[in-house]
């Protein structure tokens, strides 16, 4: 059997109305355990916070992508990097996403490895080269990894079911002593009710829920007549916890039921039975005889002592099989007046009503053996009919409560029983009073006694207009089976029957017993929760933790950036320093601005601000008329396609942003004044010119400008 701990699943055909639940307040969701502080929204709310935080996942995905660049700048400052170095770190800083950095980062560790196992340009790629690309990607690699699977993880993190606290004001139970008319049409409304709900949510989950409910059939035998009917002993038993009927703060309470039913044969008085003119008593018909416990029974406890009954069920073919329930008269000898709170264990009978139904086929069940109908004219539709004298069940339950370590009856769990025995645990007024009222008697007796025209799954078979059912394909043990279905079901729904009464409490005539005299509730009338499929329970703690995580990431990011900031770049040269450099000067934008600055010369230089910042701004001051750099694709002298370039105009574009010049300055070409080559011992003051290529076909004839000088040292930075 399994345990329905943690399956907080409606299984009712009808869901609950939006008014009887609170959604935007903080509860505790029952989980098994102490409970999750949970928030209940509406479906399409859920949507759209859900959407929010996955991207606020994977903004926290970014921002540390950021810090463990940031870390590996400030660890990886040498004062001498390569140009491999260089191109995986501005690789790296100027990527928006890990995403965006893997191809280009893998494409770099690729050929810097591959330039390795050939032994080629052994300047540039080395092991420390390759090894600084890997561990990048690896973690761009972790980083996009993590945020994808967080993004589809998430959701089941948030969303915790399908619940919301009860609201106080929609939650109503009868008041089962109150004797008088109106009480009495309210008790059997709510009965009757509950009693339906339970049976239709057998038929529409009864799949899902027989995992629950532990039915074992044994000691099958066959009775000594010569028809050979069977007779077997039926068990059940299933536990139904605080988690299950939705108690905010009682997951760790447990209902423990156990029951045993035998068949008796001998309770059946075929001297009373047959046919019986109308009296006061019951109206005219055929009817069987039952002499319910007709032996004064002593409870196995000793507590009390069962009295002999009679009851009857209709020999009747214009209705389908039903059943009658029985509970016994007793006398307690010590303790409450309940037998059930008191000892935990409950006596009752079920007495069939199928005798002479028409049916199909043939049967030796207990409840449903045939014979040979005796209606000539329907022989052909309906071959056999089911024997009178059907044996009637004798059964008992036991109902024990536990909470953790503790176990005992329901007079200790509500303190009435020994102060020895009582529970650890002290119930709500609310919540005593409906679960001491509910089961103060079996459930399924009170199902039975409620509903007994559809007690039996075989009147549910039964085809009109003769009633006529198929006994090969029912038993008594398929009987009992939806029954003690039906009886979990409407032990675990026991207050979602309270807060559907509750929408219809304005047609009943009956107070509300869980209400006070001043208009209030009693305490924990709100204390448990209801299962809807248009409402979501949200993680309290993660929608905290999530925001908050981000905040203290932008704390810090914006911490770092502020240090930055305040770094004075010149002076002594420290690690600090160093990665305040890196970190400004690796901007693509920063980058650009000193390019702009070298190519000006010292003459009429550009002027910039923010230098140190994300992105440079050209100050008003600036002159207007230097050249820009720009991009450009110009013809491979090699003939291999055209390559891209970065150059200059002779003059910036016009006010309207037209060109103004056609002459475009290829930097990529440099060629000394002097005819030998140029060494890397020369001095600084030894100058380099730049060739300008003539790009524009229409201008090719014009003669070849050059730019301004530049020493090697401005050229090399």
């Amino acid at each position: 059997m399994a345990s329905s701990s943690g399956a907080l699943d409606a299984y009712s055909l009808t869901d609950i109305s939006p008014e009887s639940y609170l959604t935007w307040t903080k509860f505790t969701f029952p989980d098994g355990r102490d409970g999750k502080t949970a928030i209940a929204v509406s479906e399409s709310h859920a949507r759209m916070i859900t959407a929010l935080y996955t991207i606020l996942i994977a903004v926290i995905f970014s921002v540390i992508w950021d810090m463990l660049l940031s870390l590996i700048v400030f660890v990886y400052t040498p004062k001498r990097m390569t140009r491999t170095n260089y191109i995986t770190m501005i690789t790296s800083w100027n990527s928006s996403d890990h995403l965006h950095a893997i191809p280009v980062l893998l494409e770099h560790a690729l050929k810097v490895f591959w330039d390795i196992l050939r032994n080629d340009n052994v300047m540039e790629s080395t092991w420390k080269s390759f090894g600084l690309d890997v561990v990048i990607l690896l973690l761009a690699l972790g980083g996009w990894g993590g945020s994808l699977a967080m993004g589809l993880k998430f959701p089941d993190l948030l969303i915790i079911g399908s619940a919301a606290p009860v609201n106080p004001a929609s939650v109503f139970y009868p008041d089962f002593h109150n004797k008088s008319l109106d009480a009495r049409l309210a008790n059997a409304q709510y009965s009757r009710e509950t009693a339906a709900r339970a049976f239709a949510g057998v038929e529409g989950y009864e799949g899902k829920i027989e995992q629950f409910v532990n039915l074992t059939i044994s000691d099958r035998i066959n009775t000594t007549n010569d028809s050979g009917e069977e007779r077997y002993k039926i068990y059940y038993s299933y536990t139904v916890s605080g988690l299950d009927m939705g108690l905010q703060h009682l997951s760790h309470l447990t209902l423990h039921v156990q029951g045993q039913c035998n068949f008796e044969d001998s309770w059946y008085n075929k001297s009373m039975s047959g046919w019986y003119n109308k009296t006061e008593e019951f109206d005219g018909g055929d009817w069987e005889f039952y002499s319910v416990w007709p032996k004064n029974e002593s409870d196995i406890k000793g507590l009390f002592e069962l009295y002999s009954l009679r009851g009857w069920v209709p020999i009747s073919r214009r209705q389908p099989p039903s059943a009658k329930f029985r509970l016994p008269q007793y006398t307690i000898t010590s303790g409450n007046n309940t037998i059930n709170l008191v000892t935990g264990r409950s006596y009752y009978s079920i007495m069939p009503s199928t005798a002479s139904r028409f049916s199909f086929t043939a049967s030796k069940d207990a409840w449903y053996a045939t014979q040979n109908q005796s209606y000539f004219s329907l022989a052909e539709l309906y071959p056999y009919e089911v024997k009178n004298g059907r044996p009637p069940l004798n059964c008992w339950e036991d109902n024990d409560w536990s909470y953790k370590s503790w176990r005992g009856t329901m007079a200790n769990l509500i303190g009435s029983g020994d102060d020895e025995l009582r529970a650890p645990v002290t119930l709500p007024l609310a919540i005593e009073v409906i679960l001491s009222t509910q089961l103060a008697i079996p459930i399924i007796a009170n199902l039975g006694m409620t509903n007994p025209a559809s007690a039996l799954k075989s009147a549910n078979q039964a085809t009109s207009p003769d009633n006529a059912i198929d006994a090969k394909s029912t038993s008594a043990a398929t009987d009992m089976r939806r029954l003690i279905l039906a009886s979990f079901l409407a032990t675990r729904d026991i207050f979602r029957a309270a807060v559907i009464a509750g929408t219809a409490s304005a047609s009943i005539k009956s107070s509300n017993i869980l209400t006070t005299a001043d208009g209030g509730y009693l305490e924990g009338t709100g204390d448990f929760i209801v299962v809807s499929r248009t409402v979501v329970a949200l993680d309290f703690t993660q929608m905290i933790v999530v925001p908050a995580t981000l905040a203290c990431l932008l704390l810090i990011a914006v911490g770092l950036r502020l240090a930055r900031k305040m770094t004075k770049l010149e002076g002594k040269p420290g690690r600090f320093r160093r990665f305040a450099l890196y970190a400004s000067g690796l901007q693509a934008s920063q980058l650009y601005r000193l390019l702009d600055q070298a190519l000006a010369g010292s003459g009429r230089e550009p002027v910039w601000s923010n230098e140190t910042g994300l992105v440079p701004f050209v100050s008003s001051s600036s002159p207007t008329d230097l050249p820009v750099p720009e991009l450009q694709v110009a013809t491979n002298d090699y003939g291999n396609g055209p390559r891209m370039v970065m150059g200059l105009r002779d003059q910036p574009p016009d006010q309207f942003g037209h060109p103004a010049s056609s002459y475009f300055h290829d930097l990529s070409k440099v060629v000394t004044n002097s005819t030998e080559p140029a060494s890397p011992e020369a001095s600084p003051k030894a100058t380099y010119t730049v060739e300008l290529t003539e790009v524009q076909a229409d201008i090719m004839d014009r003669k070849k400008h050059v730019y301004d000088s530049l020493t090697q040292e401005d050229y090399q930075s």
